[in-house]
């Protein structure tokens, strides 16, 4: 397989999930354990706001790509199928792109906290 192949086959299917992850988390639907008040929706679309407003592409995000692109690069310059050159930059991607996930997953979960967070300083009774 070229190299074009291999990259495109691999690194654009993980760069589309982290693009499809952009809302999430900010899109969490809280657990109330009691009738919500009546400022609750203006509430609730507020810290969405504030949640989303966490970019995905933070210092961790970018460490995690980071240390996944060195990885890659390393496991590449071992591949035997294709030149040194080509397995590390492969590598690198394939790599890079993992660890982007990986951030963009864990910034998933900080949205939902900082959600829940903002509801429960505003009064609400969220249960999670």
């Amino acid at each position: 397989m070229l190299f074009k192949e291999r990259f495109a086959l691999t690194v654009l299917p993980l760069a589309l999930v982290t693009a499809a992850c952009s809302g999430t988390g900010a899109q969490h639907q809280p657990v109330l354990s009691a009738e919500p008040g009546p400022a609750y929706a203006a509430d609730l679309d507020q810290c969405r706001a504030l949640a989303k407003s966490q970019g995905l592409w933070n210092p961790e995000t970018r460490t995690q790509a980071l240390i996944g692109a060195g990885v890659g690069a390393l496991a590449g310059i071992s591949d035997d199928t294709v030149g040194n050159t080509e397995g590390a930059i492969a590598g690198a991607a394939v790599g890079s792109a993992a660890g982007a996930v990986a951030g963009a997953a864990e910034m998933r979960n900080t949205r939902r906290d900082i959600l829940i967070e903002c509801l429960r300083q505003r009064g609400h009774p969220v249960a999670g």
